[in-house]
């Protein structure tokens, strides 16, 4: 076999797994085109990660070109130490002529055999990497990339060599495509994009200790992300695409990113408390003062109070949340002295602390201090959370949670036949909060075949414009979906 078509057959594997490589990515941005196909319960998220998985694909195809790569180098190393014109062919290319372009310097030779060691290395790398830690995206990506830009090189070197040291036309053109694709997949602009996302059974997402799994309930995600180049012309394709500046969100993409972690399983925890509480298997979730999360720089309070301490009296009357201190302060003047005792660690620390006037308000007293509610949740069992790696964060299934588990506690169910669908967060006393993406979520409940959308009070319009024919019912509060669920069965 003629060295050209040699290496012409190995470096396919490349070229393969660049274009795997991309028809993966377009894959993965527009991952919610196939939301409605079920199987039973099984939902079309619950196979997203192995679409994700799919990206091992292409190092394997590197490795795959490397490895053949350099066995072809051995065999032609071979060829050459048993043939005289061979040789000579090589001594020319060690005197600098240009002979046939078929073997070259030992130099050049062993540089082309490092450049596919280092592939199969990063190649191997990003493989172990990515299947012992999905999640952790940044290193992998980082070698995926390092390894794309390597496997151009190694293109770029094997043309130059087989046409004679003339310029690797193939491998710059390959290049710059790649590049220009790259580039318009995951160039991040100004703007965030929100488009339709997925459906999930609530069941598979969670199942209490003790329940049993009743009703048809669906979660329902929306992506929300930096806007690509791309983005633009999916939206000229498909509806219910929406772009926004980026600068509305008021923090970087990484705080982004951890607060959306956090809530996540702030509302799994609300979630299941009030869904307890709702069952009668527990006293749900209970508000006990006003925790400091920071002092600010010009508080009078500086130097007493401390992040962490739990406000529970101020004058002599007990605080059990924000919105009582809120309250008690309103009756204390600018400048005046108040009494706090405050929960540290173990012991009760009291103390008096100067007011200082609201820098909007003049006539207000505050202590320049930011605070949130001291919560305990009772959780007398146990709630096992399936992991999807299309859901990394948010709090709004919080209200569909809470359905869920009500659902799986209670005998005979409460969803009287109807598939439901419910998005909105969930409080501490049951109310059902506002979220984003509803226009977009109610467009994918539409498309999962929902008979009805429970969204919160005040969010409907907007539903709607998502879905002219979903059965939309805005409330306010987790009793109003159980209410309306009690009161409309569904007709056989």
């Amino acid at each position: 076999m003629e060295e050209g078509e040699v290496v012409e057959r190995t470096q396919r594997y490349y070229i393969w797994g660049m274009a795997a490589a991309i028809c993966i990515f377009i894959l993965g941005e527009l991952a919610w085109l196939p939301d409605p196909l079920r199987i039973g319960s099984w939902f079309w998220i619950d196979d997203i990660n192995l679409v994700v998985y799919l990206i091992v694909a292409v190092p394997l195809l590197w490795l795959t070109g490397a490895v053949k790569g350099i066995a072809a180098a051995r065999k032609r190393r071979a060829a050459a130490s048993s043939s005289p014109e061979a040789m000579e062919a090589a001594q020319g290319g060690l005197n600098g002529s240009r002979g046939l372009g078929v073997s070259d310097s030992p130099r050049r030779n062993r540089l082309e055999l490092l450049l596919k060691l280092l592939i199969c290395v990063l190649a191997s790398s990003f493989i172990v990497i990515f299947i012992m830690q999905p999640h952790a995206l940044i290193i992998p990506a980082a070698l995926l990339a390092l390894t794309w830009l390597l496997v151009c090189v190694d293109i770029a070197l094997a043309e130059h060599r087989m046409r004679q040291r003339r310029m690797p036309w193939r491998a710059v053109t390959t290049l710059i495509v790649s590049l220009a694709l790259l580039a318009g997949l995951f160039w991040p602009t100004s703007y965030m994009v929100t488009y339709p996302g997925l459906t999930m059974n609530m069941n598979r997402y969670a199942a209490v200790e003790g329940g049993a799994k009743r009703g048809d309930i669906m979660g329902v995600l929306v992506f929300e992300r930096p806007a690509f180049p791309a983005d633009w012309l999916y939206a000229r394709l498909f509806p219910h695409y929406a772009f926004e500046p980026r600068e509305s969100l008021g923090m970087t993409l990484g705080e982004y990113d951890t607060l959306v972690r956090e809530l996540k399983v702030d509302a799994n925890e609300v979630g299941s408390a009030v869904a307890f509480r709702e069952a009668g298997v527990g006293s749900g979730v209970t508000l006990h003062g006003a925790r400091v999360l920071q002092v600010m720089p010009d508080s009078p309070a500086t130097g007493q109070l401390q992040a962490g301490d739990v406000v529970i009296q101020l004058d002599g009357s007990p605080v059990s949340s924000v919105a009582e201190l809120i309250d008690r302060m309103k009756s204390v003047q600018p400048g005046a002295e108040v009494s706090l005792v405050v929960q540290r660690d173990a012991e009760q620390v009291a103390m008096t602390v100067k007011t200082k006037a609201r820098d909007d308000d003049p006539k207000s007293a505050v202590l320049s201090i930011q605070i949130q509610d001291e919560v305990k949740l009772d959780l007398p069992r146990k709630v096992a959370f399936r992991p999807y790696f299309a859901h990394e964060g948010g709090p709004s299934h919080g209200a569909a949670l809470a359905l869920t588990l009500v659902d799986q506690l209670t005998p005979g169910g409460v969803t009287n036949g109807h598939r439901v669908a419910v998005t909105g967060t969930i409080n501490g006393d049951g109310s059902v909060g506002k979220i984003g993406g509803i226009e977009q979520k109610a467009y994918t409940v539409e498309r999962a075949g929902a008979d009805v959308f429970f969204v919160p009070a005040g969010q409907e319009a907007e539903a709607k414009q998502g879905s002219q024919k979903l059965l939309i019912v805005p409330v306010a509060t987790l009793s109003d979906i159980l209410k309306w669920l009690k009161e409309h069965p569904r007709q056989a």
